[in-house]
């Protein structure tokens, strides 16, 4: 993405003629080289860059993933262990170099990044068999609400169901259940009204940027589910829909209304919503990531989800490539989970909610190299003996 400068001024004006044009592409060449030194180099890890004096959004992004597995971890009981390949790790052996590392990377080329990282920690390939793992991408969707049902919407995000005295876990109830007004209002309420397909949406990914008819504008955060697993409900679609992306499940919507709906209520699983308010008057509010495992905050492009085998908080290295880029020894964090994420290896990449980002994610169904980082043995008894 980035692109390669060369001033060939002598060479495309030879002789006098350059004369007249070295004033012109000193100027030119002055603007081009400022916008070389100001690129964000740190969007692809094969290119080393330095920047001094602030920070670049990258850099940023990857100080604050790491930040929050630090918070995550440290909230964990401290006899907290963690078993992987037969290895036991216990809290400190894995916050340890995570702080560390947060203190010694700002403003480093991504080289020595790397090298920082094989001093403090060990690398386990995630294999399932022969195979590379597959590597898939979400993002957080924006998307319009309503505060009471009206026209199409009317499927409310519910917020957790209180618990009634006598009473199993309602949280468990099935799907029906929680489709049928008359019941849900006994034990939930609602947040906002959507449309069949926007809630599935955000049922989907875990969370959603939501605005309503007053242009008020707040994030649903995934908060508790019945504990059933996922059905997509491609297999209901079959030769209705030509696929479930978002704007082709939209459409299908509106010329197969029912066996659109019928579809999606078959899903055993049910999401239920916490709604996390959004400061308009400060942007970077908005660029805040939704809270993913373990009420971890999203990170765009440095956080994944992983299977439950996988420690949440743990550093991994990916590489593959997306259609705007390609990734090579990229750090990620595990922050998240999914139901349909599951085996050795399988990673769920976060792009955050920027524009095109839905395209991007949508498109992403590759296979890559997915290395897990626990820490060497030695900072462990280092860290255990003091």
């Amino acid at each position: 993405m980035n692109g390669r400068m060369n001033f060939l001024g002598c060479l495309l004006f030879p002789g006098r003629k350059w004369m007249r044009y070295r004033f012109g592409l000193s100027f030119v060449g002055f603007v081009l080289f400022c916008s070389i030194l100001s690129q964000d180099l740190w969007a692809n890890p094969k290119i080393p860059h330095k920047q001094h004096g602030t920070t670049t959004v990258r850099e940023r992004n990857l100080l604050g993933a790491i930040h929050e597995s630090i918070q995550y971890l440290q909230k964990l009981p401290t006899d907290t262990e963690f078993s992987i390949q037969g290895e036991r790790y216990s809290l400190q052996d894995i916050v340890s170099p995570l702080k560390s590392l947060h203190k010694q990377i700002q403003r480093k080329p991504y080289k020595e990044l790397l090298v920082l990282l094989r001093n403090h920690f060990h690398e386990i390939e995630l294999k399932p068999g022969e195979e590379l793992p597959v590597i898939t991408g979400y993002y957080e969707v924006r998307i319009q609400g309503r505060t009471k049902p009206q026209g199409a919407y009317l499927y409310p995000a519910l917020s957790p169901p209180k618990q009634l005295p006598r009473e199993k876990n309602t949280e468990t109830y099935p799907r029906e259940f929680w489709n049928d007004e008359k019941y849900w209002k006994l034990y939930s309420e609602p947040i906002v009204y959507l449309t069949i397909t926007d809630l599935h949406l955000a049922q989907l990914e875990g969370s959603a940027l939501v605005q309503t008819e007053h242009k008020e504008l707040f994030r649903i955060n995934y908060a508790g589910d019945n504990g059933l697993d996922y059905q997509s409900p491609s297999i209901h679609l079959t030769g209705i829909c030509p696929s479930l992306k978002p704007y082709h499940l939209s459409q299908c919507w509106e010329t197969n209304p029912k066996e659109v709906i019928d579809a999606i209520r078959k899903n055993p699983r049910y999401i239920f919503f916490a709604k996390e308010r959004i400061n308009k008057k400060n942007p970077s509010d908005i660029t805040i990531g939704p809270l993913g495992g373990g009420g971890i905050r999203l990170v765009a492009e440095r956080s994944v989800a992983m299977d439950k085998q996988i420690p949440l908080g743990f550093p991994v290295l990916v590489n593959f490539e997306s259609t705007k880029q390609v990734y090579n020894d990229h750090l990620v964090f595990v922050h998240d989970r999914g139901n349909a994420i599951q085996g050795l290896g399988r990673v769920d990449f976060y792009l955050g909610s920027g524009k095109g980002v839905e395209e991007v994610a949508n498109q992403l169904l590759t296979k890559g190299k997915v290395v897990l980082l626990v820490p060497r043995k030695k900072d462990c008894l280092q860290v255990n003996s003091k």
